[in-house]
């Protein structure tokens, strides 16, 4: 006798590691609470998901339901293939970050953070929701893209996007043509080898901040030199590989976004243009494949 074949049991897609968020995140997404008192609020056991309380530290889906206090927490739409906007509607500010701040919500050692640095523009809660867009180190300056919405932030600061990082370094002797060639052949650091996309002399158009174009020093001095990732103190470590020290950096630039007229402490809504250009790099970035959870030993 034929034994009868059994039905395979649908297949249930477990989330990946990568597709999940801090609950922190989430509620102060859809709460305007800042990430420190969505953390106070989870710690009361105040936040719910389907019926039972949180934790601090847990990741859930983008999309999972919560409440707070016993009132439904919207979640916000994320960009469809049809909005155009890959964006979802998430506002994002150009910003010129000063020297001496430090871009971490949180430090010990920090003069000054982020949130401290935005109080001023933003007021204390909306500063304390922003999120940078990759980094700029404490003694650096110039061009840094802020949102509110961490869905965004990983998409437009990963290399993939191909947003190019921009930068004007100061050095004490002139770079020569030569050294220029190694910055773009390629250099080994620690963590492996890095190359410029552009390097060379600055030039009129390359938008540096008014005080360089009627500064004192010698714009022999000024070189540009462009990235396409934002390795730790990378262009630092790239002109200390070529015996030029860095002693001032100033991004002025990240994909379409140029950092302009704004002055020390000054941000801005990007612009339409420049909005459109960032969506348009995201559709033609290559699509990760995300890492499956390890499976738990029994």
């Amino acid at each position: 006798m034929q034994t009868p074949m059994r039905r395979a049991a649908p297949h249930k897609r477990t989330p990946q590691l990568t597709d999940l968020i801090r609950v922190n995140v989430l509620v102060a997404e859809r709460s305007g609470l800042s990430r420190r008192g969505a953390d106070t609020a989870i710690a009361g056991h105040r936040v719910t998901t389907a019926g039972r309380a949180v934790a601090l530290g847990e990741r859930l889906d983008a999309l999972a339901p919560l409440e707070l206090d016993g009132n439904v927490l919207v979640a916000k739409p994320r960009p469809s293939a049809e909005s155009g906007d890959e964006l979802g509607g998430a506002e994002v500010f150009a910003w010129y970050k000063p020297v001496g701040v430090t871009t971490t919500h949180a430090d010990p050692y920090a003069t000054v953070t982020l949130p401290q640095a935005l109080t001023p523009a933003l007021g204390a809660e909306r500063a304390a929701r922003m999120l940078s867009i990759g980094r700029l180190d404490r003694e650096s300056e110039g061009l840094l893209l802020l949102t509110e919405e961490r869905r965004v932030v990983s998409p437009l600061a990963h290399p993939r996007a191909g947003l190019r990082r921009a930068y004007a370094a100061a050095t004490k002797a002139m770079v020569a043509e030569a050294e220029f060639q190694r910055l773009r052949a390629g250099i080994r650091l620690t963590d492996g080898w890095a190359h410029a996309i552009e390097a060379r002399g600055v030039h009129r158009d390359d938008d540096l901040p008014e005080d360089v174009r009627g500064g004192d020093m010698d714009p022999g001095q000024w070189s540009f030199i462009s990235i396409g990732e934002g390795r730790h103190h990378e262009v630092r470590r790239l002109y200390g590989a070529i015996s030029h020290p860095v002693l001032r950096l100033i991004r002025v630039g990240y994909g379409p976004v140029r950092l302009g007229g704004l002055t020390p402490g000054e941000l801005r809504l990007i612009t339409e243009s420049e909005r459109q250009e960032l969506t348009r790099a995201l559709v033609a970035a290559p699509k990760s494949k995300a890492r499956p959870v390890a499976p738990t030993s029994r």
